[in-house]
């Protein structure tokens, strides 16, 4: 994990005299709590000073000195009612009031500085950094420099929730660059934990409701099965044919039909390719979207804080990157695609900007569009790998797209050369990315299916068998 530190200089203490105005006209209580402060009693002193009130509610001198007692004790938020009651009943104190906050709060900040300087070696530095940090702001909520050294501390710790307060402060009062990107990484994990959360939860009821949606004339029986399972009931219907002027004619069809009862389904085949179906009613898989919907949520935080980071500072490509990955997992690419193509347009030399837009597009499966852009990341950068693989993942997406969008009577051989063309297309990134990747499944399993289909029977079987060895290994 990388190591956050506050970088500015260490504070000089603000020197303060605890002198005492003379001892006439104070009560017994006062005048002794005045010794013992002198003494460094300070339990003592806080004894005689709480009876001191306890007898006269308004003694300014007793609440003063009371605050620089609890002080000495780090006892702050005690000081502050203290130093609140003085000047509620008078301002007499007021300006020596700041200096002794001021005291206090350079000691905290230099406290919290070193401490989390020390943390990068022994991290159990980073709580005492957290303690002195927080006294800093209790003492000082105008000072921005505390809420960054807690905020650092925070995100040292892994403790990403309690550093979204203190990164807040920064963003919402200096519009902090940082912050900007450190709370933005932070929705977006919250949100892509949620939403794992939730994919996890419902895997196999999306899957269902996935396949559903995906059935349409033209599917053969082998790609039914593969989105929703085998069917409830089989049955054949015969051709129904008469005779006319001697001839006989074909009135229906032979036909198989597939009975879905769980889904409401009745599907009729023709020649083993979907020709008709029928819903009796609509299906509702149950799908749980709490979790989906807290997941948008916290994107749609990232996006709030983003947005106008990305307006005020657009040559950062990692809140441009961040930015995209909240869109994305909001699947909000459509609100997204304008403010990226106009951050690429700006910016043509910036390889994150080309690419980010890239993906951008892809999701939108613009693919040839898509395409445009990695092609302008990698000739900034040859070896941006993520360009690398999504150039071939276009050109495999816009293969299926082409054999999702084909019509029940599109020529077979026409078909299969125009997916054939954009799969070669894929090849050369895909064993590129496989190369740098050598250890990852998912890449050697979708070469093999490319290969498959190209009918490089050898290619295919070996990509195979490399996927299968990693998984097993891992």
């Amino acid at each position: 994990m990388k190591k956050y530190s506050v970088l500015a200089p260490v504070i000089g203490l603000i020197a303060v005299s605890f002198a005492f105005v003379g001892f006439q006209c104070s009560s017994a209580e006062l005048t002794s709590a005045k010794l013992y402060m002198q003494k460094n009693e300070w339990d003592k002193a806080e004894t005689e000073l709480e009876k001191d009130l306890g007898n006269d509610s308004l003694d300014v001198e007793a609440w003063y000195y009371l605050g620089i007692v609890r002080g000495e004790k780090k006892n702050y938020a005690g000081l502050l009612d203290a130093f609140a009651h003085a000047s509620k009943i008078s301002n007499v104190h007021d300006k020596d009031i700041q200096e002794v906050r001021r005291h206090y709060w350079v000691i905290n900040y230099n406290a919290g500085s070193q401490d989390l300087q020390k943390g990068r070696d022994t991290s159990s530095y980073y709580e005492t950094a957290v303690k002195a940090f927080n006294a800093a702001v209790m003492l000082e909520p105008d000072s921005t420099v505390g809420y960054r050294g807690l905020a650092y501390a925070y995100l040292n710790m892994g403790k990403m929730d309690s550093a979204i307060a203190p990164l807040k402060v920064l963003w919402s009062r200096e519009e902090d660059q940082d912050a900007a990107k450190f709370l933005g990484e932070i929705y977006y994990e919250k949100g892509r934990s949620l939403k794992q959360e939730f994919e996890d939860q419902n895997s196999d009821k999306i899957k269902i409701a996935e396949g559903i949606e995906s059935i349409k004339t033209g599917m053969t029986g082998t790609d039914l099965i593969s989105a929703v399972g085998q069917p409830d009931e089989k049955t054949v219907q015969k051709a129904v044919v008469e005779r006319r002027r001697g001839k006989t004619v074909v009135k229906e069809p032979a036909r198989d039909i597939w009975v879905y009862k769980t889904y409401g389904l009745t599907i009729a085949f023709e020649n083993d390719t979907l020709a008709s179906e029928k819903k009796d009613f609509e299906y509702n898989p149950g799908i749980d979207s709490t979790k989906y919907k807290l997941a948008v949520a916290e994107f749609i935080k990232g996006l709030d804080v983003l947005k106008p980071a990305s307006r005020k500072y657009p040559n950062d490509s990692n809140i441009m990157t961040i930015l995209t990955n909240c869109y994305i997992g909001a699947d909000m690419t459509l609100e997204a695609a304008e403010a990226f193509k106009l951050a690429a347009e700006q910016n043509p030399d910036n390889k994150d900007f080309q690419y980010n837009y890239g993906v951008i597009l892809l999701r939108g499966d613009n693919y040839e569009q898509a395409i445009s852009q990695f092609q302008k990341t990698l000739k900034i950068d040859p070896e941006y790998w993520n360009a690398v693989y999504n150039m071939g993942a276009s050109y495999v997406n816009w293969g299926v797209q082409i054999q999702t969008n084909a019509s029940p009577n599109s020529d077979p051989d026409s078909l299969r050369k125009a997916i054939s063309s954009k799969f070669g297309l894929a090849l050369p990134y895909l064993e590129k990315y496989s190369s740098y990747k050598a250890t990852d499944p998912n890449i050697w399993e979708l070469l093999g299916k490319v290969y498959a289909y190209l009918n490089e029977v050898q290619k295919a079987q070996d990509a195979m068998q490399k996927a299968d060895s990693l998984r097993q290994i891992h």
